[in-house]
């Protein structure tokens, strides 16, 4: 028998790197270190420090650990005709 029950909706919305960031810097603050953050959620420390930097993208391991979804969006806007 199929399982018919509704599952409640979560609202999705899209983040931009910099909204992304900015969260995560706030969940540091919350648990006081980078390494604390890191050791309670189970990501990389490096990776997290390399990211908050800005010398890597966010990896995989932080977007979980921040329970995100890394999804590509392209606007597509048609060629102005002069």
């Amino acid at each position: 028998m199929p399982n018919t029950r509704k599952l409640p909706r979560r609202k999705r919305q899209l983040l931009s790197y910099e909204d992304v960031v900015r969260l995560l810097r706030d969940e540091i603050d919350k648990a006081g270190t980078e390494s604390e953050w890191a050791r309670r959620t189970g990501a990389n420390r490096t990776s997290l420090n390399l990211a908050l930097k800005g010398r890597v993208g966010l990896q995989k391991n932080i977007l979980d650990a921040l329970g995100l979804k890394k999804i590509v969006v392209v606007a597509y806007e048609p060629a102005r005709r002069a």
